[in-house]
């Protein structure tokens, strides 16, 4: 983890596995209001739910414990370490029942802390413009496919996170007017601000049924998986 503090936020990075479980997902998936939210199937009978403040839920239905929280940030590069790590393992433990995985997206570093803010903040408001949880899913992982190499590297441009998005049928007016005016980056800011002030204190973070757990328990997918699998 590496956590930087400035301009009163803390900071942590992730990139990625492309790890397919989408079965279906509707239309194009792309929209901007919470009100088109709809929950995506995942292969094995899990579904991908995105919520109102713009994370996603990942489990079987009626599956309820343990909760698995994911704190991350698209610009930082341990985040993008901690997906390729564990990113197939948790998405296994959902489809089978064993875990109710929720993925948080936020932006973990200040105005001051540049390029890095700005994209961050335009990958996560990129995202919550895909309002299918299969296409969510499918969205994140191609965001970590194409983080930044370091945190002083300029990406996520615009142009770049509607290509990304068109391999994925992501290529509606709507998805598109939202990711290019940043519709949601206000509302990323305030909800990254509510992370920080509940206790996240950089990205990647987990939290199992609310206890935040260390750096032990996070160093590969078997110690993940058995602080999972303890507190069920």
């Amino acid at each position: 983890m590496i956590a930087l503090v400035g301009a009163g936020l803390v900071l942590v990075l992730a990139v990625a596995a492309v790890f397919v479980f989408l079965v279906q997902g509707g239309d194009d998936g792309g929209g901007g209001g919470e009100e088109q939210l709809r929950v995506g199937k995942i292969a094995g009978g899990a579904e991908a739910t995105p919520l109102a403040d713009g994370g996603l839920t990942m489990a079987r239905p009626g599956v309820t414990s343990p909760v698995v929280d994911i704190y991350e940030d698209f610009a930082c590069p341990p985040c993008g370490a901690f997906d390729r790590k564990h990113d197939p393992m948790l998405k296994r433990l959902a489809v089978e029942g064993r875990a109710k995985v929720v993925f948080h997206p936020m932006l973990i570093f200040g105005e001051g802390t540049q390029p890095a803010h700005d994209n961050s903040l335009r990958a996560a408001a990129a995202l919550r413009c895909v309002t299918d949880g299969a296409h969510w899913l499918s969205y994140q992982d191609a965001l970590y496919a194409h983080q930044p190499a370091n945190e002083n590297a300029t990406g996520y441009l615009t142009q770049d996170l509607l290509s990304y998005a068109e391999p994925l049928g992501l290529t509606g007016d709507e998805f598109t007017s939202c990711v290019k005016n940043q519709r949601h980056a206000a509302s990323v800011k305030t909800v990254s601000q509510g992370y920080i002030s509940s206790g996240i204190q950089g990205t990647p973070s987990v939290r199992v049924n609310g206890r935040t757990l260390s750096q032990s328990d996070t160093e590969s997918p078997d110690a993940l998986r058995r602080a999972i699998e303890a507190a069920a």
